[in-house]
């Protein structure tokens, strides 16, 4: 399995700041630089020689939960966290599936329904980053989104 390193969640914090606006305070951007070290160990970890997130769709959420939750980079957060795990994702032969399916997160449908995958996609961002979805709900997002 391929995984991104830290320099790689740099480059595309930088890159989408570059491509959509935003601030970027070299050398690396970093609110918490604690958090990405955590991130990059976190998603390839083993413990009693067992991966502790087994699953493609776990990893993915990792990515894009971790960045935008714990506040990596001044700024660009939610933005490189759905492109660092897309680019997980794109790595290891898998996508986003082309019609978004709708999750129901504790009696609350997120996102909402009649919208197309772009706003979908942006609303989860948002939910996410608003705090009202956890990493558990992010990864039930993902394993119903993604393909191979």
């Amino acid at each position: 399995m391929d995984y991104l390193e830290k320099d790689d969640l740099v480059t595309i914090n930088k890159m989408t700041i570059e491509s959509h606006g935003g601030v970027f305070i070299p050398p690396a951007n970093f609110l918490n630089e604690n958090s990405i070290d955590y991130l990059v160990d976190t998603v390839q970890s083993k413990m009693y020689g067992q991966e502790i997130y087994k699953e493609i769709y776990e990893k993915a959420a990792m990515y894009m939960f971790t960045v935008i939750s714990n506040h990596i980079f001044q700024d660009g957060n939610k933005r490189t966290g759905l492109e660092a795990s897309l680019l997980f994702l794109k790595l290891n032969d898998y996508s986003l599936r082309e019609e978004l399916v709708q999750i129901q997160f504790n009696k609350k449908k997120i996102p909402e329904s009649g919208k197309s995958s772009n706003e979908l996609l942006f609303n989860f961002t948002i939910e996410i980053a608003s705090g009202k979805l956890s990493l558990v709900e992010c990864q039930a997002w993902f394993k119903n989104n993604i393909q191979r």
